[in-house]
Parts: C-alpha cells; sequence; structure tokens
C-alpha cells in the first residue's frame, strides 16, 4: 500500500512553479519602473504593486520588504551584465588589448540604456555586503577573462588590470546616479580614453 507521505508528483507543480517565476518577473520589472521613476527611497511597495497591476498582498507574498525586491531585482541584473560580459568572449577573441576594453565599455553601455534603473540599484545604501562582493569577485573574473584574449598579450598583471576596468565602471554607474553629470557623455569619452591608453601600455 502506498504511503500516505509519498510527495507529489512533480509534474504537478510545474504549471504553478511556473506562474509563480512569471508573477516574480512581473512584480520586479514594475519595481524597475517605479524605481526609476520615484527613486529608491520615495518608492513604495504600494506603487510597485499598482504598476504591476497587482495586490499589495501579492506583492508581500513573494516580497515581504522593499529591500528584498530591490536585491532580487538587483541579483537578476547583475546575472544579465555578467552574461552579457561572457557572451562578449566570441567577440573579442585575437583583438588587441584597447579594443576589448572599448568593447567592454559599448558593452555596458548598452546594458545602462536596456537597464536605466541599474544605477539606482547599484546606489542603494542597503546592499548585503557579502552579495556586493561576491558580485565584483564574478564581474572582475569576467572582465579578466575578455583581457586574456588579447593578441598580443598583455604584459602586465592581468588581475590589476581587471580590478582596474571594474573600477571605471563603477565610476560610470555612480556617475549616471549623479543628477549633476548622469548622461554626460563626455565622462565615459574620458574614462574609455584612459582606459585605452592603459592597455596599450600593457601590451608589449
Amino acid at each position: 500500500m502506498p504511503s500516505q507521505k509519498s510527495s507529489p508528483d512533480p509534474t504537478n507543480r510545474s504549471p504553478k512553479q511556473k506562474r509563480g517565476r512569471e508573477r516574480v518577473a512581473i512584480l520586479t520589472e514594475a519595481a524597475a519602473r517605479v524605481f526609476l521613476d520615484k527613486g529608491y527611497e520615495a518608492a513604495t511597495m504600494t506603487e510597485i504593486a499598482a504598476e504591476a497591476k497587482s495586490s499589495i498582498g501579492s506583492l508581500y507574498q513573494f516580497f515581504p520588504t522593499k529591500p528584498v525586491l530591490a536585491e532580487a531585482l538587483h541579483v537578476e541584473r547583475m546575472r544579465q551584465l555578467n552574461t552579457a560580459l561572457v557572451d562578449l568572449q566570441a567577440e573579442v577573441e585575437g583583438k588587441r588589448a584597447a579594443e576589448i576594453g572599448d568593447a567592454i565599455f559599448t558593452r555596458l553601455g548598452s546594458f545602462l540604456d536596456a537597464h536605466r534603473e541599474f544605477p539606482v540599484l547599484a546606489a542603494r545604501r542597503d546592499i548585503p555586503k557579502e552579495r556586493k562582493a561576491l558580485s565584483r569577485a564574478e564581474l572582475r573574473a569576467n572582465i579578466a577573462a575578455l583581457l586574456q584574449k588579447s593578441v598580443p598579450p598583455i604584459g602586465d598583471d592581468i588581475d590589476l588590470l581587471a580590478a582596474l576596468v571594474l573600477e571605471l565602471l563603477r565610476i560610470i554607474v555612480t556617475a549616471a546616479h549623479d543628477p549633476d553629470i548622469g548622461g554626460d557623455p563626455r565622462m565615459v569619452t574620458e574614462l574609455r580614453g584612459m582606459l585605452r591608453r592603459r592597455l596599450e601600455e600593457a601590451t608589449p
């Protein structure tokens, strides 16, 4: 006789899990729009629920607090940014280091155009420190993997140069959130030029 405690058929849970994932995506994308429009501090869960055409109870079911919601969205955006850098590897194969640096900057620009709320998320003061450190390490590793594609190879310490590139990208993201200089293309041009010169020096 089959046990009364037997687990239900996994296939019976699949539609529910799919609906749950779709609901989470709707809620996080609504949060992205509200964060961009209102700013992180001013945004409310009520506004996010309204933007998602959802009840506030449904929102709290998935995300009990605004920081939890913002963190989920931020983690997803970081995953997308890292995926974009990984996908860039095939395009930079055999290119000079300076060209790879340009490609990284261009890819970041495209990412920020597609996800304009990202600087708002990155400026939060309640980002978990451990997750932030892990995210930076993953980005740095992906940047280093791109620089290793350089032909001729880079002579200097690739890890140091990857950290430099990451810091320049951080400056761009931070500047995009600054109301005084946000969106000024000269900032990106200056930083891109600095990186190009440094990578040219690192190439024998």
